[in-house]
């Protein structure tokens, strides 16, 4: 079955200098994050119809040293730039790699790369692998004036998170969109994100996404989430700033929607195929 990340830039143009939920930007970062589980013959051609002149794809494959362990990682992204912007896109956990669920798995918490807080292991281990490569690409494709918008789905998104403290304390960050995240790093991880990209990120979730609550917020390995969520109601209807009541009703009601349905609610939910869905329907139907 093949993805879906259409976009028609004539049609929703992406405003680069945008700060918080944008529409337009919206639907263009769900594309660009279901792109990145292509083939980078095919994300090539697809970025420069969308008017990027230059494109790189970022591949680390092997094992990283972390907290005294060998960890296997795999980790994908491309990056494309233009005279309006630069976008980053991780590529987000398939379940035929295992290499993926071993770096989703790994929960065992290290220093954050940027010195604040503590953050998943596997998630520091399959970011610092090809953060050489993400270097690189951009001292070859940046030239420090187009702003530059970073976007992930489900590990993809974890990775943004952390690529974009990091890359924030040298180059701002104009934006960050991500599609059913996990949690990525303790209290103190997450209150320097809200403080260093204050205004810019926009942390999707889909109903009964099950994705977004993992690793749980246990008694010793406390994961938070610390960008401003929005949520996909069972209706389709979005809403932000989602109440504790609002957001377990929506739960229970997704679902019983999904009783006999093609599967259970908390996995569906998490498909970049829904989220771009979803998020082209909010043009629609503005």
């Amino acid at each position: 079955m093949s993805r879906d990340y259409r976009y028609d830039r004539a049609s929703h143009p992406f405003t680069a200098g945008a700060q918080g939920y944008h529409p337009n930007n919206a639907l263009w970062l769900a594309a660009a994050a279901n792109l990145a589980y292509e083939d980078p013959k095919i994300i090539w051609p697809v970025v420069r119809s969308w008017g990027f002149e230059r494109f790189r794809f970022l591949h680390a494959n092997g094992r990283v040293a972390s907290a005294g362990a060998d960890v296997p990682v795999d980790t994908q992204a491309y990056l494309c730039s233009g005279r309006r912007a630069l976008l980053i896109a991780f590529r987000g956990t398939e379940v035929a790699k295992i290499k993926d669920w071993f770096t989703d798995l790994m929960v065992t918490e290290v220093p954050a790369p940027i010195g604040t807080g503590k953050v998943h292991k596997g998630f520091a281990a399959a970011l610092s692998a090809v953060w050489p490569q993400l270097t690189h690409a951009l001292s070859e494709l940046h030239e420090g004036q187009a702003p530059i918008w970073i976007t992930g789905h489900s590990l993809g998104g974890a990775l943004a998170v952390l690529a974009a403290a990091q890359l924030h304390s040298v180059q701002p960050v104009q934006g960050l969109y991500t599609f059913g995240q996990p949690r990525v790093g303790d209290r103190e991880f997450a209150k320097s994100v809200s403080r260093t990209l204050a205004g810019r990120v926009i942390r999707f979730v889909n109903n009964n996404d099950v994705v977004p609550q993992v690793p749980p917020p246990g008694l010793f390995l406390k994961y938070w989430h610390s960008e401003r969520e929005v949520r996909f109601a069972p209706d389709g209807q979005l809403i932000f700033d989602i109440s504790l009541w609002t957001r377990t009703r929506s739960l229970v009601k997704g679902s019983m929607q999904d009783l006999g349905k093609l599967g259970i609610d908390a996995v569906t939910d998490h498909s970049m195929d829904r989220y771009i869905g979803l998020t082209r329907n909010q043009l629609l139907t503005a």
